[in-house]
């Protein structure tokens, strides 16, 4: 089978039996050799007037033995021969679906992961962003579409462009497939989530901390705080599975109302009140959802891990003085970060006459840049007046 190497480019390799022969042949290698993958089924198996055109991987060995078998049972041809693509086909990683699609010096742009939200994805190509050509964004739309062959129910594959900016925890993103349409229904948990991923923030990647959370030892008839809901995912995951009460604010009117229609489209357990004003509102006097609030709440999520600490004065004054619950998220620098988040929070605890009970769990929740981790703490806290 040497020759199997002297391939003409643009074409593969068959092997060509009668139609008569074709279950025989079938039968054959599901009989020798059970689950090895002998016919290539990224392209179509082709009829050529009486006969079967089977294309076959490129394994040398494997395929040797194979025709060696087979040639004490029927008569066959090695045939080299332009495919058809077999438009069914599920490639099962990306770099499969890009094989011999993106030559060496480009390799190192194709993404080793990338963010599913309901049928979109988000890509993002690191610093190769700011590359503009004609050949590099070509090589991109070659990715965007093979990320849609992996992915079979995705519509529309955005990139990234630039960072999170803004209160409201945004970035640009550019069509890389599909139709330019934002708007997607994501399901995470048994839950479902409508939102619009230009105009709300939404990570997918905290799906298995989200889930850490829902699990949590949670009372009934808990008072809850999501400080920073966004379209409802920690809120709506906690409702749904305990008999609770959850306040959840968002400074985003965009979010808001997702949020709002989110809670509608949920069968809850508990009940959500969704609020659209900045938490720091809430230390204002006047407002009446503080005077309702001020040293009820028995549980507060902080995910605002860019600038939680600074929220920390409306934590203190929502929780109940005797102690309560707090899942803390923050950006932490390397080395020691779990260490770090907790001096900080300790610190800022103290400048408000709140100690730390108990630390009942610190962890890495992901990677996020060369120099910091996302960090969560949970923790009982109580006052010190």
């Amino acid at each position: 089978m040497r020759e199997m190497e002297n391939n003409y480019p643009g074409k593969i390799l068959f092997i060509k039996v009668k139609e008569d022969d074709g279950q025989s042949f079938i039968n054959f290698l599901k009989n020798k050799f059970k689950n090895a993958q002998i016919i290539n089924q990224k392209f179509k198996i082709l009829h050529e007037n009486d006969n079967l055109l089977f294309p076959i991987v490129k394994n040398e060995v494997l395929i040797d033995h194979v025709l060696e078998l087979l040639n004490q049972m029927i008569n066959f041809e090695i045939i080299s021969k332009e495919a058809i693509p077999n438009e069914n086909y599920k490639y099962r990683t990306l770099q499969e679906a890009l094989m011999g699609k993106i030559p060496k010096k480009y390799t190192e742009i194709i993404p080793k992961s990338y963010d599913i939200i309901g049928d979109i994805v988000i890509v993002e190509f690191g610093k190769f962003n700011q590359i503009d050509n004609e050949e590099f964004n070509d090589y991109k739309q070659t990715i965007a579409k093979a990320i849609s062959s992996v992915n079979k129910n995705v519509k529309t594959i955005y990139e990234k462009k630039g960072p999170i900016e803004g209160k409201y925890r945004l970035r640009e993103l550019a069509v890389l497939y599909g139709d330019d349409k934002s708007e997607t229904i994501h399901k995470e948990n048994e839950c479902i989530f409508k939102l619009d991923v230009k105009n709300v923030y939404f990570s997918p990647r905290l799906v298995f901390e989200r889930h850490r959370i829902v699990s949590t030892r949670i009372e009934e008839d808990e008072i809850i705080i999501d400080m920073f809901a966004g379209v409802g995912t920690f809120s709506i995951q906690i409702a749904k599975n305990n008999n609770v009460k959850v306040y959840a604010f968002d400074i985003n009117p965009n979010a808001y109302e997702y949020l709002k229609e989110n809670i509608e489209m949920n069968n809850l357990k508990g009940e959500i009140f969704p609020n659209n004003i900045d938490v720091k509102d809430l230390l204002e006097p006047k407002n009446q959802l503080s005077q309702l609030l001020y040293n009820k709440a028995n549980r507060i999520i902080m995910n605002l891990p860019e600038n939680s600490i600074e929220y920390l004065d409306v934590a203190c004054f929502l929780l109940k003085d005797s102690g309560g619950f707090l899942h803390f998220y923050q950006f932490s620098e390397k080395p020691n970060p779990r260490e770090k988040s907790l001096k900080i929070l300790e610190n800022g605890l103290k400048s408000l006459k709140w100690e730390i009970e108990s630390v009942i769990n610190s962890k890495i929740v992901k990677h996020y840049s060369p120099k910091s981790e996302l960090v969560v703490l949970d923790l009982k806290i109580k006052s010190k007046k």
